[in-house]
């Protein structure tokens, strides 16, 4: 039984060991390759050739008559049409060349493997993943198909343990001589127990065909465990639990936050002395009680009370305001505005020093200013109000003040107040509501 329970670690090791390899090569190809399909692509072989390796121990064991296997697999055609084809790890033309191969099925499959790994490397993208961002250098490439071979390398070899294993049963005279042993020892108990004359023989012997009968039967089920012993590995969950694994890894889109793993900015937060912070960590585990918490330190905003003709004359201003600028560009209006009085007071005072400005010129001049003037301070109470409305003022404290001018009553009086006035600038100036409270 020492021998049979080795024998069963062994299996089992191996086992484990082609799902660990298939593993981290699905991990492998998810990290580095951006395009599902160039994943699928590497990984699918290995999981054909997981298959078809299972399906021939099946396969082998019946056809040896073996009574741990009663029930027909089927023909490698048959797995084809029923698992490998629908699951997507062969297509037709795939599956009809290894029906023809001779040799090992399984194993043609790695070499497969690594030819479609070598292709996707070398294709540029979209087609291969040459020029990908997780590949910058070349050091990297090289980097990686060295790992990928070597899986897939010692994923071969853990097949070729279970494999070498089955085709090396327990050795057939080493078999038969642990049965005569164990036959000629009860016998010879049986005889021993009997000459003693004890009434505890009856509850004694019976004991002891149960505990050595029960060691011979184990180690019968341990020496295969790949067949329909209770004991025996579950060979329909181990491929389709790996399959479903790989196809995850391979298939399902990338997290969003992968462009920010490795920011250092996109960790936990740390307190001044280098451990964790526990209570950011707690309220970004549970958003909702942070947001309900911040909402209950917030102080309650001030209720703001609107008069109906506040309300109006605020929507009147807006719609006035909206005209006026689908009209044409107010900032345009005012810089043309500043440039044609700019213009006209220099002109004026040079005319007005070689005394050349007839009285009537100077008149209208006058009044033109006057106009101009008068539209300038009506496009600055207009911004004015923008302004206090973006800014969320209250309508009464939103207001255009206009520096008091006495109006000439002489026309020389007149003629030198409109020059002074312009050549200061434009009278109208807008105060800032919080300004002019102060």
């Amino acid at each position: 039984s020492g021998n049979c329970f080795t024998r069963y670690t062994t299996m089992y090791g191996a086992t484990v060991a082609i799902q660990g390899k298939m593993h981290n090569i699905s991990l492998y190809v998810r990290a580095y390759f951006v395009q599902p399909n160039a994943r699928w692509n590497v990984i699918r072989y290995l999981l054909a050739s997981h298959f078809i390796f299972y399906w021939s121990l099946k396969r082998r064991m019946f056809d040896w008559k073996n009574p741990q296997y009663p029930q027909d697999p089927g023909t490698f055609k048959d797995i084809c049409h029923d698992v490998l084809i629908p699951k997507g790890v062969l297509i037709p033309i795939e599956a009809l060349a290894l029906q023809t191969y001779k040799g090992n099925k399984h194993k043609l499959l790695f070499s497969w493997s690594i030819i479609a790994l070598k292709r996707i490397m070398q294709a540029p993208m979209p087609v291969g993943e040459k020029g990908n961002p997780m590949l910058h250098s070349e050091f990297e490439q090289t980097s990686l198909v060295a790992d990928l071979k070597k899986e897939i390398v010692e994923m071969r070899g853990a097949i070729g343990v279970i494999d070498n294993s089955m085709l090396f049963p327990i050795h057939f005279h080493y078999y038969h001589m642990v049965n005569m042993t164990v036959f000629v020892y009860i016998v010879l108990l049986s005889y021993i127990l009997a000459i003693k004359d004890n009434p505890l023989t009856v509850v004694i012997y019976p004991l002891t065909l149960l505990v050595v009968l029960g060691l011979l039967n184990t180690a019968n089920a341990m020496s295969d465990p790949f067949g329909s012993d209770t004991c025996d590995f579950n060979q329909d969950m181990i491929t389709n639990g790996i399959y479903n694994e790989c196809k995850m890894l391979c298939e399902e889109p990338d997290e969003d936050f992968l462009s920010s793993i490795g920011n250092p900015a996109f960790n936990p937060k740390r307190n001044p002395d280098g451990s964790i912070d526990t209570e950011a960590a707690k309220a970004s585990s549970d958003p909702e009680a942070s947001k309900k918490d911040e909402e209950e330190e917030a102080p309650a905003a001030k209720e703001v009370l609107w008069s109906t003709s506040d309300v109006q004359a605020i929507i009147d201003e807006r719609d006035s305001l909206k005209e006026e600028m689908r009209r044409g560009g107010v900032e345009d209006l005012t810089e043309k505005i500043k440039l044609l009085v700019d213009v006209n007071v220099k002109g004026f005072t040079a005319l007005e020093r070689m005394n050349m400005i007839p009285h009537e010129i100077q008149e209208a001049n006058m009044a033109a200013m006057l106009r101009v003037d008068k539209l300038e301070h009506l496009v600055t109470k207009q911004l004015a109000s923008l302004v206090g409305e973006l800014r969320g003022d209250a309508f009464d404290t939103r207001y255009v003040t206009v520096p008091p001018t006495d109006m000439p009553q002489s026309r020389a009086e007149a003629e030198q107040g409109s020059i002074d006035g312009l050549q200061a600038g434009v009278a109208a100036r807008i105060v800032s509501p919080r300004q002019g409270g102060r």
